[in-house]
């Protein structure tokens, strides 16, 4: 019995190990779930099998929104080399403190109300195979882009210093732990408008935004 459910387990992991991701391509995404079905491209990648479609979540949701948001993970996996694909999982699976990585990511998938928020877990988990990216950096990220507003995360792409961002959106950036938040320095402002013959007197503390390091690496790593 043990042997039969380790067998039709949905894991996601499967699917990252597997040649079959490589033939996706960005015109997928425009198709219709139909015809993505009857091309058979589906019919390759471990997740998308008999196990797949008993797994306790997929009645919860639309389907071609759930498969979307897995291809358009997978799809940003497909340049890596399998051999290092299959490397990072197997050593992921071998961590204990990584125990139930790939069923905790596919819930995560599952959740997103945006299929481009896949695009940029994908983009970073791409970056965490390779090594660029440590895995607790793309957990925390991945907590973070669930909770996030789609479009103000689009706003901090090649964005460091945080331009033509309102205040509004600033603070639900902080919120959710991209930047982070601090008091003006009166005395130091004053100061600089006394050297150019400036007014002081309205001069009043207010909230200055900055990118933090979660942030930064939101930014080097989710955009490509």
């Amino acid at each position: 019995m043990r042997d039969k459910e380790e067998k039709n387990k949905v894991d996601i992991f499967k699917s990252v190990k597997s040649e079959a991701i490589t033939e996706l391509t960005p015109e997928l995404f425009e198709t219709s779930l139909d015809l993505i079905i009857e091309s058979g491209v589906l019919k390759d990648i471990p997740i998308f099998g008999i196990g797949f479609k008993g797994y306790s979540l997929y009645q919860k949701i639309t389907e071609s929104f759930f498969i979307k948001k897995l291809l358009k993970f997978l799809f940003e996996l497909k340049d890596i080399e399998l051999n290092d694909r299959e490397k990072f999982i197997n050593e992921l699976e071998s961590r204990k403190e990584t125990n139930n990585a790939g069923e905790k990511l596919l819930i995560t998938l599952n959740r997103l109300n945006d299929d481009e928020k896949a695009t940029f877990i994908g983009r970073l988990f791409k970056k965490t195979i390779i090594g660029k990216l440590e895995y607790k950096d793309f957990i925390r990220l991945t907590h973070i882009i669930d909770n996030a507003y789609i479009e103000d995360l689009k706003l901090l792409e090649n964005n460091y210093y945080l331009e033509r961002i309102d205040n509004d959106v600033k603070s639900n950036l902080h919120q959710i732990g991209l930047i982070k938040q601090s008091i003006s320095d009166i005395k130091r402002e004053k100061q600089m408008q006394i050297r150019v013959g400036g007014k002081v007197d309205d001069i009043q503390p207010r909230l200055i935004y900055s990118i933090n390091e979660i942030g930064s690496k939101f930014i080097e790593f989710g955009f490509n």
